[in-house]
């Protein structure tokens, strides 16, 4: 008769599985947004590192063990590193930040390489660890307070996603409460086992199957366009465009989009602006032609977004965030794809100004999902 320990002891392998399903399935369907990116690199180390908790458990080879857990801690931090990308970057512009928070996570892989863990020994549930109580409070709070960090980002975005309808709001909700819950039970009862020597039920990446199925469910039947949708209509306040150009770039303007009530900057001078920023840029700086990428006033910000025939600039309150800029490039890309050939000058390109106000509408003020 099988065990039920043995029975759960394979869960993590259908946890790593689902997890990986669900970074691949929105790769596949095409995300690729810096958000995007972020959410589906943290699903796929979450499913690696589930699926390492199973081989983990099923080596009879101590020394293997020990590397193993290694790798496991390893790809385990870099995975909540990248969930909080994806929760800063929804909402949030790159900055210095982005670059500080990868030291403490090699800190913690140096720990877990070196020190963290003292030998091993077998039992039958499959090895078990002795690691040092020291280092291992230490990554205990790392990883805390990493997991702390990009739960309170992502519930920011989700309090703050205004363009997404309250159904959507509601699962997404659902799916992030269930993933709290989880990391929650994961990090006391990890930190109970490892740190009292306690021979509970060692392999608790069993439990990520909850949340990962829910957003499996969740994100499965959704069409490519309105998965695209979902995710950028997280990317919310605190800058949402309320102005938006596209530009021939011969210096032509070819559609403009501005919110009611809001004053509409005149194409013609702002198209002469910069291109007289960006002739300053490339003869005093020696910048390559194109490189204007943003332009400061107040709190105001021009943010510019350069293809081979368009150029799209949007105005917003405050600073931009990385998945604005992000949308924007997917936005002259998708437009110049479509629209190539009649955009090679500005007599072709004219009419195209239709579908070009199409484009900025849905930049400027994006359909409910």
């Amino acid at each position: 008769m099988t065990d039920l320990t043995d029975i759960l002891l394979h869960i993590p392998l259908l946890s790593g599985l689902v997890w990986l399903a669900n970074g691949a399935w929105p790769w596949f369907r095409g995300l690729r947004t810096s958000p995007e990116k972020a959410f589906v690199a943290a699903s796929l180390l979450v499913g690696t590192w589930a699926i390492l908790d199973w081989v983990f458990f099923h080596t009879s080879d101590l020394g293997l063990a020990i590397l193993i857990s290694k790798v496991r801690i390893t790809v385990f931090s870099l995975a909540w590193l990248a969930f909080l990308y994806f929760g800063r970057w929804l909402s949030r512009s790159r900055s210095w930040f982005d670059y500080v928070v990868i030291l403490p996570v090699l800190g913690a892989v140096a720990i877990s390489w070196t020190v963290l863990t003292q030998s091993a020994y077998a039992t039958s549930s499959g090895p078990r660890l002795v690691r040092d109580p020291l280092w291992y409070s230490a990554f205990l709070v790392q990883t805390a307070a990493y997991i702390a960090l990009a739960f309170s980002y992502i519930a920011w975005d989700l309090r703050k996603a205004s363009f997404s309808s309250s159904t959507t709001r509601r699962k997404l909700t659902a799916i992030f409460a269930a993933l709290v819950v989880t990391m929650a039970a994961w990090l006391v009862t990890n930190a109970y086992n490892t740190l009292t020597q306690n021979e509970g039920f060692p392999a608790l990446s069993s439990i990520l199957v909850i949340p990962g199925l829910l957003v499996l469910v969740f994100l499965a039947p959704v069409s490519t366009r309105d998965l695209l949708a979902i995710m950028r209509k997280l990317s919310v306040a605190p800058a949402r465009p309320f102005a938006a150009i596209w530009f021939h770039n011969s210096g032509q303007p070819l559609a403009q989009v501005v919110l009611p009530g809001e004053a509409a900057p005149d194409a013609a001078t702002l198209s002469d602006l910069a291109q007289a920023v960006d002739h300053v840029l490339v003869e005093g700086l020696r910048s390559n032609p194109g490189s204007l990428r943003q332009l400061q006033h107040e709190k105001h910000s021009f943010v510019f977004e350069k293809g081979t025939h368009v150029t799209i600039v949007v105005l917003v309150r405050g600073r931009p965030t990385e998945a604005l800029r992000s949308e924007l490039r997917n936005a002259v890309r998708e437009f110049e794809v479509v629209h190539g050939r009649q955009l090679a000058t500005w007599e072709s390109a004219s009419a195209v100004a239709d579908e070009a106000l199409t484009a900025l509408d849905e930049v400027i003020a994006p359909k409910i999902l």
